[in-house]
């Protein structure tokens, strides 16, 4: 008995595990449905002139015809020739769902009516773009986007009273050039053309494995260094400030001044540089930085207790950094602090020798190589 109950319970498990299956395989395909036929009513302008199938509503007692145009703006991202642009994007579309033509005005005439609204409707998205470049915070969207909006209505009334409604068609044909023209001589997407900040800013962490010369090699073992650093630039001079820090069992007494920490025991090794350098190569994907700097490398006693013995020096860096630069990303609209940047992120390699002299019996140097993340950016104006 008890045997045949533990088979039923498996049973149930199995047949409810099956059901929740193919309910959630279910719910998945419903929401991916959905969000394709939600897409389905709209037209945009660069998918092409309007045809008879992009008015699929039924027409009214009171207005033989309706084209259903929405003008708005949503935060969202574009990505142009390899740059991603982040902020609030103008967007317009005609909603095929409300747009209706009654059977007996379905001619070429009529459908270059409607085209010159798509085509005023596209016009003035693109200017409310290039509006939104211009503003001071996210704020001041609102009355901006309601100004542009009684612009485009404005301008759509003005070619429906001049030509009558579509009656007088020679007037249909001269809009219909005129925004065709216009339409051609720009693009979907105007670039923003902001001035950049000769200086940029950045800050970046890693590891550092360091391989140890001269007396140092008698005393340390190789390490590894937990690095972080922090970059600044003007036009194409490079200045950072680095530091790093590890530890490293001693194969014999280290000594200097007052500080004695005996063989087997472990020491503190610590750097921290600033520096100066100049790319000699540089793309959009890569740079190569010469740098050179001058700094303090630390040596101390490696516990929690209390008034620990540390002893330091004086410390000379070169070195050579390797920048593999991911996809620049524009931040036009002004977000914090009412600022827009651009900016990148990168994996970074570096060698550099440090070298340092405690006394006769302590001084050596290190060789270096780093690999590290950081990101980097520079802050953009109105011109």
């Amino acid at each position: 008995m008890k045997l045949q109950k533990l088979l039923l319970k498996i049973l149930k498990i199995s047949l409810m595990f099956n059901f929740m299956k193919k309910y959630c395989v279910f719910i998945i395909l419903f929401a991916f449905s959905s969000t394709i036929n939600s897409q389905e009513y709209r037209k945009y302008w660069n998918e092409g002139k309007l045809t008879w199938d992009d008015f699929q509503a039924k027409p009214t007692k009171n207005n033989p015809t309706y084209l259903g145009y929405v003008l708005r703006y949503q935060t969202d991202k574009k990505v142009v020739d390899d740059v991603t642009y982040f902020g609030v994007i103008a967007d317009a579309y005609i909603d095929k769902s409300l747009s209706f033509v009654h059977q007996n005005l379905k001619d070429d005439y009529h459908l270059n009516y409607n085209q010159v609204i798509f085509n005023l409707v596209e016009i003035h998205k693109r200017k409310l773009q290039k509006r939104i470049y211009t503003i001071d915070n996210i704020f001041d969207m609102s009355p901006l986007f309601s100004d542009s909006k009684s612009q485009l209505e404005r301008e759509v009334l003005d070619f429906q009273e001049e030509g009558n409604y579509g009656i007088q068609r020679e007037v249909t044909d001269q809009w219909l050039l005129k925004t065709t023209e216009e339409l051609a001589a720009s693009s979907s997407f105007e670039l923003p053309d902001f001035r950049k900040s000769n200086w940029t800013y950045g800050l970046y962490g890693g590891v550092d494995f360091g391989f140890y010369g001269d007396t140092y090699s008698e005393i340390f073992n190789n390490t590894i260094a937990m690095s972080l650093g922090f970059e600044f630039s003007y036009k194409k001079v490079f200045m950072g400030l680095n530091m790093s820090f590890t530890n490293s069992k001693l194969n014999t007494d280290l000594m200097d001044d007052s500080l004695m920490i005996p063989e087997g025991e472990k020491s503190t090794i610590g750097l921290l540089n600033g520096y100066f350098g100049y790319p000699v190569y540089e793309t959009k994907k890569f740079r190569i930085v010469p740098f050179a700097g001058y700094g303090v490398t630390f040596f101390g006693e490696v516990g929690d207790q209390e008034n620990k013995q540390e002893t330091s020096a004086a410390t000379s860096i070169f070195g050579v950094n390797f920048d593999f630069k991911n996809k620049k990303t524009i931040n036009f609209t002004p977000t914090f602090f009412d600022v827009r940047e651009e900016g990148n992120s990168y994996f970074g390699a570096r060698i550099f020798m440090s070298n340092s002299n405690f006394n006769p019996n302590l001084k050596g140097y290190s060789i270096n190589i780093g690999l590290s993340y950081g990101i980097e950016g520079r802050f953009l104006s109105k011109k």
